[in-house]
C-alpha cells in the first residue's frame, strides 16, 4: 500500500504531464475488420490523452459521432502504463472500458463491455514492428491479436509519409456462438503527415481485408483526416 507521503511525493511528476488532442473525420467505421457503419456514414472521432509526466501512466478519452443520425454512439476509456524493458524494446498493458451510453434503454451490464491488453513493440527500427494481444472479459469475450508494422520517410521537409500494414486474428471476440476463429483481417494504409507549429494535418487512406464470414462478406475502403494537437505543460 501507498503511503501518504510518498503519493504526494509523487504528485509533482504525475501532473506535470503532456496533453494531446486529436480529431479524425473518417468516411466509414471499420474495427477489427467490423463494419459499425453499415450504412457508410461517415463519422467525426475526437480524443484527448493525457501521459502522466515520466511514470509511464497515460489515460485516453475517445469518442465516435455519427454525422449522419447525429448521435454520438460510442464513448471508450483506456488507462495504460508504457515501460522501456531494454533498448528499442517496449512493454504497452492497459484497460479498455467501452460505453454506447445513448443507446434505446440503455443498461450497463449489456451496452458496455471492457478489455485488458498487453503489447509488445520494437521503436526506432525499419518497419517498428508490433505484437498486441487483447482479451475482452465482458460482453466482447474473446480474444483478438493484431500484429502491426510501418515503415515511416520524409519525401520533403515538415512532411512525414507511413506506410503501415496489421493483420489481426479474432479467437472468439464478438462472435456469434459457433462461428469459427481465425485470421480476420489484414489492414493496408498509407497516411502523409503535415507538422505546423503544435498541429498536425494527416490524410490517410485504409483498404480491410476481411477473410471471416462472421465478421462480414465485404472489404472495405476507408479514408480520411486526423487533426493532432500536443501541448506540453
Amino acid at each position: 500500500m501507498i503511503s501518504l507521503p510518498i503519493l504526494l511525493s509523487l504528485l509533482p511528476t504525475l501532473l506535470s504531464g503532456d496533453t494531446s488532442y486529436q480529431v479524425d473525420f473518417v468516411s466509414r467505421y471499420i474495427w477489427r475488420g467490423f463494419d459499425l457503419n453499415p450504412d457508410k456514414e461517415p463519422v467525426f472521432q475526437p480524443s484527448l490523452e493525457y501521459e502522466f509526466g515520466e511514470s509511464g501512466l497515460s489515460m485516453n478519452l475517445w469518442m465516435s459521432f455519427s454525422f449522419v443520425n447525429k448521435e454520438l454512439n460510442e464513448t471508450d476509456f483506456t488507462l495504460a502504463y508504457t515501460r522501456k524493458l531494454s533498448g528499442q524494446f517496449f512493454l504497452e498493458a492497459g484497460l479498455i472500458h467501452y460505453g454506447w451510453y445513448f443507446v434505446p434503454n440503455f443498461r450497463f451490464e449489456e451496452d458496455t463491455s471492457h478489455e485488458v491488453y498487453v503489447a509488445f513493440e520494437m521503436q526506432e527500427i525499419l518497419f517498428n514492428p508490433r505484437i498486441r494481444f487483447f482479451y475482452d472479459f465482458t460482453n466482447g469475450d474473446g480474444i483478438y491479436v493484431l500484429m502491426e508494422s510501418e515503415y515511416s520517410f520524409e519525401p520533403m521537409r515538415d512532411v512525414e509519409t507511413s506506410i503501415h500494414a496489421s493483420l489481426g486474428y479474432n479467437g472468439g471476440q464478438w462472435l456469434e456462438e459457433g462461428m469459427d476463429p481465425g485470421i480476420s483481417d489484414l489492414n493496408l494504409g498509407i497516411s502523409l503527415a503535415y507538422a505546423w507549429h503544435d498541429l498536425r494535418i494527416v490524410p490517410f487512406a485504409n483498404y480491410t481485408f476481411v477473410f471471416l464470414d462472421a465478421i462480414g462478406k465485404q472489404n472495405h475502403f476507408w479514408f480520411g483526416v486526423s487533426l493532432i494537437f500536443e501541448s506540453q505543460e
